[in-house]
């Protein structure tokens, strides 16, 4: 498991760009194994499930942030 770490660190240690690289590369291999519309669920379902382990993470409640959400767009 000390590999593991070893390479995550390693990944995590180089500069933006590269880490955007890896990302677009992810996303293209993703696109070609499993087709377009399978890769566009992935990072919904992805970004929803960070969206919804930060929420928990910071404590925050749902009134709250729906509450951030609406007063930007249909402020008073």
């Amino acid at each position: 498991m000390n590999w593991l770490r070893t390479i995550v660190d390693s990944i995590l240690s180089l500069k933006w760009r590269w880490l955007g690289l890896l990302a677009g590369v992810a996303v293209w291999l993703a696109w070609m194994l499993f087709g377009l519309w399978a890769t566009l669920l992935l990072v919904v379902l992805a970004g929803l499930g960070f969206t919804i382990g930060r929420i928990f993470e910071e404590n925050q409640s749902w009134k709250n942030i729906v509450d951030k959400l609406l007063s930007d767009r249909f402020g008073e």
